[in-house]
């Protein structure tokens, strides 16, 4: 049976969970993690699952707030979620379930 490949409105998307043993779907690229640490504070923690919540946009782009169980000393950095577009890059229709969250830890300094 072929692969049934949907698309749909990114700025429709209400909010995604990324999973850390989980790749996205792919349809013209190579699958990637849904969750990927960048920087230094990585090896400190990795989350198991993240929430993002589409907290608005200027139609092209739209603004996540993300959150995960992470040790009170940790907290997100830049969060950046990318996903693969219907017709090429950029493109505000994209994928179903093709969304992957690349993100920075940032220490919390303790008092």
């Amino acid at each position: 049976m072929p692969k049934r490949f949907e698309k749909v409105l990114l700025s429709s998307i209400n909010s995604l969970a990324f999973f850390s043993e989980e790749y996205t779907k792919a349809r013209r690229a190579e699958a990637i993690p849904q969750l990927t640490c960048v920087g230094k504070l990585c090896g400190l923690y990795q989350p198991e699952a993240v929430q993002c919540i589409n907290i608005g946009g200027d139609g092209a782009d739209v603004n996540w707030k993300c959150e995960a169980d992470l040790p009170n000393t940790l907290r997100f950095g830049k969060v950046t979620v990318s996903c693969e577009g219907w017709s090429g890059p950029g493109d505000d229709i994209v994928l179903k379930g093709s969304c992957g969250l690349e993100y920075t830890l940032n220490q919390i300094p303790q008092s």
